[in-house]
C-alpha cells in the first residue's frame, strides 16, 4: 500500500505523537511462517529488506504453528510478549482480552485503514469496533487436490459428496499405498476445520448466532457417520494433522484434502519439484450433498497484532512502521504470491488480479463462511471440545451417537458464559 506509511506519518505529526527517545530500536516479531522451513529464507529476507530500509533491526521468533497459542498466553503471564505476533485469523477472539493488545484504529486512524485494506479482510481483525489485528495474507479453506493422482486412478474433481467417495474408492484401489483423503484426525484445530466444513455440507451447524449448541441432530450425525466411514474403508487414516497432509499429496501418496490457498507454497517445499509441481495443485470446489447446492469454504487469513505497554503506541513507533511495512505494496505484492494467497490491501489486489492461481482458487471457494467456533470469546475450549468428540468417533471410541450427546452437552456448559468475539 503505497500511501500508509506516508498516511501514518501524517497522523503521528498531526497528533505531536512522534517517536522519542525512550522508544527502543528493536522489533521482535513472533511468526509460525518463520518456522516453516519452507518458508524461512522468505521471511528472513522480508525483515533484512525491512531493516536495511529503516535502520531497525527485527528479532524473529519463530514457533510451530501448533504452539503459537500457548507460547503467547505464557508471555502474556511472564511480561515478555513480543512487539508484533502473527496469528491465524481464528485465535484472535482469544486474545481480545490481554491488556497489551493495541487497537490499531487508535495508531492509524480507522478511516486510513478502511481506505487502505480490502474490506473482507479487513474485517478479520475487528473485534467489537476495535481494530486488535491487521490482516498479512487473505483467502479461504477450501479443497485442494493432487491433478496427477486424479488421473493415475482414472478419476475428475468430483462435484457430489458421493463421486467425491466414488474417487476416494478409485485412489485407494488404483493408487498403491496412499491414503485418498488426508484427512485431518489429530489436532483439535485442524479436526474442527474437516469436521466444521463437512458439517455445512450435511446442513448441520455447531454454535448458532444466538450462541447456542445446535449440534444434537441428524445433520450433525450424518457429517460424522460420513467422516468415520471414510476411516472404517481405508480411505482416511489415523494420525494426520495438516503437515502431514501437505506432504503426503506432495508426495503423490494423497488426493484430496482441506488448506488456504497458501498449500501450493508447501507443495512445492515438500515435492522437492519447487514451482515444476504447480500444475499438479488443483483447487476443487467442495463437493455438495446434491447437484445445485451451494458449495461453502472456511473464511482463512493471516493478521498480525501489536502488543505494547498499556496498550499504546504511536504511528511513528518501531513496532508501528513494522506493520505499515507489511502491509506496504513492496510486501503485499510479493508476499502473498510467494505464500500463495491474496493480498490484503485494495492497491495490492488490484495489482496482482491476474494471478492464474489464485483466481482458480477463487473460482472453487463457493460461499466462504466465517468460523462459527472462532468468533467467540471462549473458541479455544470450543475447539477443543469438537476436536475431542470427532476424533473419538474417528478412532472408533465411542459412537457417534454418544460422541454428538457429549459435543453438544460440553458445547452447551462452555457457551452458557460466552460472549461474542466480534
Amino acid at each position: 500500500m503505497k500511501n500508509f506509511k506516508s498516511a501514518i506519518g501524517a497522523v503521528a505529526m498531526s497528533t505531536g505523537l512522534l517517536m522519542s527517545s525512550a522508544y527502543a530500536a528493536d522489533v521482535s516479531f513472533m511468526s509460525f511462517t518463520f518456522a516453516e522451513e519452507a518458508n524461512t529464507t522468505t521471511v528472513q529476507a522480508m525483515l533484512d529488506e525491512f531493516s536495511a530500509a529503516e535502520n531497525l533491526t527485527v528479532e524473529p521468533l519463530g514457533f510451530a504453528w501448533g504452539d503459537m497459542q500457548k507460547n503467547i498466553f505464557l508471555r502474556a503471564r511472564s511480561g515478555t510478549l513480543p512487539d508484533i505476533a502473527q496469528l491465524s485469523e481464528r485465535w484472535l477472539p482469544t486474545f481480545a482480552s490481554l491488556e497489551a493488545l493495541v487497537d490499531l484504529n487508535t495508531v492509524y486512524g480507522k478511516e486510513t485503514l478502511e481506505a487502505t485494506f480490502a474490506a473482507d479482510a479487513l474485517a478479520m481483525g475487528n473485534v467489537n469496533g476495535k481494530q486488535l489485528a491487521l490482516p498479512l495474507i487473505s483467502g479461504s479453506i477450501g479443497l485442494v487436490a493432487n491433478k496427477a493422482v486424479l488421473e493415475q486412478a482414472g478419476v475428475e474433481a468430483p462435484k457430489t459428496v458421493a463421486e467425491f467417495k466414488d474417487a476416494l474408492i478409485a485412489v485407494r484401489d488404483n493408487v498403491p499405498n496412499s491414503v485418498p483423503y488426508t484427512m485431518a484426525t489429530k489436532n483439535n484445530g485442524s479436526i474442527l476445520i474437516d469436521f466444521m466444513i463437512w458439517n455445512w455440507v450435511h446442513g448441520g451447524a455447531i454454535i448458532n448466532a444466538d450462541g447456542q449448541a445446535v449440534v444434537d441432530t441428524a445433520e450433525s450425525r450424518a457429517a460424522l457417520q460420513f467422516m468415520v466411514d471414510l476411516m472404517t474403508e481405508r480411505l482416511a487414516a489415523p494420525e494426520i494433522d495438516r503437515p502431514d497432509s501437505r506432504r503426503l499429496l506432495a508426495q503423490g501418496a494423497s488426493a484430496f484434502y482441506f488448506d488456504a490457498p497458501q498449500t501450493r507454497t508447501f507443495l512445492r517445499d515438500f515435492s522437492g519439484q519447487g514451482e515444476a509441481f504447480d500444475v499438479n495443485v488443483l483447487p476443487v470446489t467442495t463437493p455438495v450433498l446434491a447437484e445445485g447446492d451451494q458449495s461453502t469454504s472456511v473464511q482463512w487469513g493471516h493478521l498480525l497484532v501489536q502488543f505494547a505497554p498499556g496498550a499504546t503506541s504511536t504511528a511513528e513507533a518501531p513496532a508501528a512502521k513494522f506493520l505499515s511495512y507489511l502491509t506496504s505494496d513492496a510486501v503485499q505484492t510479493s508476499f502473498p504470491l510467494k505464500m500463495s494467497a491474496l493480498p490484503v490491501t485494495n492497491s495490492a489486489r488490484a495489482a496482482v488480479a491476474d494471478d492464474a492461481y489464485l483466481s482458480a482458487w477463487a473460482a472453487a471457494t463457493g460461499a466462504s463462511r466465517q468460523n462459527e467456533v472462532g468468533i467467540w470469546s471462549n473458541a479455544a475450549d470450543l475447539t477443543t471440545i469438537v476436536g475431542e468428540e470427532v476424533q473419538g468417533a474417528l478412532l472408533g471410541q465411542k459412537s457417534v451417537d454418544d460422541a454428538i450427546v457429549a459435543m453438544q452437552s460440553r458445547l452447551a456448559e462452555s457457551m452458557a458464559n460466552a460472549t461474542p468475539a466480534n
